[in-house]
C-alpha cells in the first residue's frame, strides 16, 4: 500500500478485506498519533473509524489483545470499542465506532473554545467515573487516561472514550504505553507500569482539569521554571509532585495572573469536592490503594453536585446550593459579574432533605427536577442502578404557581402534616410542596423533609 501523501498509510478508496467477505473501504484520513493513523471507512452499510498501525506497533501481542477486547465487549456505550481486527498482507488495524460531529476534543476546554457549566461538567464526570468503574470490574486497566482520549458533547456533557486498544489486564502492558505526562501517576513517571490504581490517579487529574481548567501540580513551580521540558515534568510530576492547594505547603500555590482559572473556580466548588481532590493529590501520591478515590466515591460526589444545582433567579446561570458556604458566609451569591445577584444574597431554593438511616442528601427542587431510585435507597453505585425516575416536579393544573411532587413509582407514599394528619400519595398522583408537611415516607429506606 503506497502513501497518498506524507503522514498517510492508505489511499482513499482502497478496500481492505474484512470478516464475512465484506470490504473495509477507506474514505478519508482523519488524523494520526504515536501508534498509527485513523481513517473514516465504510464497512458494509456502516460508517466506522479504522486505526491502522505503524510498523513499530505491528506486534502479535497487540493483535491478540485487540481480539480479546472484542470478545470481552465494551463496558458501556461511552467507549469507542474495537469491533473487528482488519488484516492485510501481514499488517493489521481495527475498526471502531466513528465519533459524531457534536463531540468535541476535551482539550478545547482549556482555551475556552468549548465550555461546560456546573450541570454538564457534573454529568461528564459521572459518566467518566461509571465508565471506568465498569472497565475495572473485570480486571482491566485503561493505562493512558488523558485529554486526547476523551470527547465531550458540550451541550449535554455526554462523553466518548477512544483509543481503547491500550486497554489490557491490570498489571500488564501489551501496547508499550506508559501514559501521558501531566496525567500519569508519579510511580509511572518514575518508570512503573500503569494499572488500575494509576488509572484512578489519571482520572482524578482529568476531572480536576475539567472542573478547574488548570493542572493540579502547575502552580508557582511551573511559573518559575524557565523550560517546562520532559526533565522538569519528570521532576515535578514524578520525583517531587506538590499539589497547588496542599494544606500544609503553600510553596506551589497558584499564581495570580498565571493560573486565574483555578484561583476563581477553587472557590466556586463546594468544600467536599475540594477535599476529594486534596486527598488524591496529597495522600494519593504515595498511597495508591488507599489515597485515591474509587469510582463509587466519585459517583457519589458528582451526584451530590448535580442535586445541588439551581438557576440564578436573575440571570439563570447554574448556581450551587452549598450548605457549608451558607454556614460560613451566610449566603449564596451569583458568580456572574454581569448579574444583579453578583455577590448578593440570593433567595434560598426549595429543596428536599432526604434521610436514609444516618445519611442525608439535599436535593434542590427546580421546575425540571426528577428523583431517581438511587436517591431513595441505601446503595446504588452504577448509573444504570441509579434509575428509574421515581418522582418529578408537577404544576397544579388549577394554579400554575403551585407545585407538587408527582409519584412515578409503584409505591404508595404517605406524608405527615405538621398537625399530625397522614395522607396518601398513590402512584401517578402528586403531593403539594408546602411548609405544612413534616415528613414524606417513600416506602423505601428513605424519608424526606421539605425545606422552603
Amino acid at each position: 500500500m503506497s502513501k497518498l501523501k506524507e503522514g498517510e498509510l492508505i489511499k482513499n478508496g482502497f478496500a481492505l478485506p474484512a470478516a464475512g467477505g465484506m470490504k473495509c473501504v477507506i474514505e478519508e484520513f482523519i488524523g494520526g498519533g504515536g501508534q498509527g493513523e485513523v481513517y473514516r471507512v465504510k464497512l458494509g452499510s456502516e460508517t466506522l473509524a479504522l486505526k491502522w498501525y505503524f510498523e513499530d506497533s505491528q506486534k502479535s501481542e497487540l493483535k491478540a489483545s485487540l481480539k480479546n477486547l472484542i470478545n470481552i465487549g465494551a463496558p458501556n456505550d461511552n467507549f469507542l470499542w474495537p469491533k473487528e481486527v482488519i488484516e492485510y498482507e501481514g499488517k493489521f488495524g481495527y475498526v471502531m465506532g466513528l465519533r459524531p460531529a457534536e463531540y468535541q476534543k476535551s482539550q478545547l476546554l482549556v482555551n475556552g473554545k468549548i465550555n461546560l457549566n456546573f450541570r454538564t461538567v457534573a454529568h461528564a464526570c459521572l459518566q467518566l467515573a461509571d465508565s471506568f468503574r465498569l472497565l475495572h470490574i473485570p480486571g482491566l486497566a485503561y493505562q493512558d487516561i488523558n485529554w486526547g482520549n476523551l470527547f465531550i458533547n458540550p451541550s449535554t456533557g455526554d462523553i466518548l472514550i477512544c483509543d481503547n486498544d491500550n486497554v489490557t489486564e491490570h498489571g500488564k502492558n501489551v501496547a508499550g504505553i506508559a501514559g501521558t505526562y501531566g496525567f500519569m501517576a508519579p510511580e509511572v513517571v518514575m518508570g512503573g507500569l500503569p494499572n488500575a490504581h494509576t488509572d484512578m490517579f489519571s482520572l482524578a487529574v482529568l476531572m480536576f482539569r475539567m472542573l478547574f481548567l488548570d493542572h493540579p501540580f502547575d502552580g508557582k513551580r511551573w511559573v518559575d521554571t524557565a523550560c517546562w521540558d520532559q526533565a522538569a515534568q519528570k521532576k515535578y510530576y514524578g520525583q517531587m509532585p506538590l499539589f497547588i492547594y496542599n494544606p500544609s505547603d503553600s510553596s506551589n500555590n497558584p499564581v495570580a495572573g498565571e493560573q486565574d482559572n483555578v484561583i476563581l473556580r477553587w472557590k466556586m466548588y463546594p468544600q467536599y469536592i475540594r477535599d476529594c481532590f486534596t486527598k488524591v493529590f496529597t495522600e494519593g501520591l504515595t498511597d495508591p490503594e488507599n489515597g485515591r478515590l474509587m469510582e463509587e466515591n466519585w459517583l457519589d460526589v458528582f451526584r451530590r453536585l448535580q442535586e445541588s444545582i439551581f438557576p440564578c433567579p436573575y440571570c439563570e446561570v447554574p448556581i450551587i446550593y452549598d450548605v457549608d458556604k451558607i454556614k460560613n458566609e451566610g449566603k449564596i451569591s451569583c458568580w456572574n459579574p454581569k448579574c444583579q445577584g453578583y455577590e448578593q444574597k440570593l433567595p434560598t431554593p426549595p429543596r428536599l432533605r432526604i434521610k436514609i438511616g444516618k445519611r442525608e442528601r439535599i436535593v434542590v427542587l427546580n421546575v425540571d427536577t426528577k428523583l431517581y431510585h438511587y436517591q431513595l435507597v441505601k446503595s446504588a453505585p452504577s448509573l444504570k442502578e441509579g434509575g428509574p425516575v421515581v418522582a418529578e416536579m408537577a404544576q397544579n393544573p388549577k394554579d400554575p404557581e403551585k407545585w407538587g411532587l408527582r409519584n412515578l413509582s409503584n409505591n404508595n407514599w404517605t406524608f405527615t402534616t405538621n398537625s399530625g394528619d397522614i395522607k396518601d400519595v398513590n402512584p401517578d398522583k402528586a403531593m403539594p410542596l408546602t411548609k405544612n408537611i413534616k415528613e414524606i415516607d417513600f416506602k423505601t429506606s428513605a424519608t424526606a423533609e421539605i425545606r422552603i
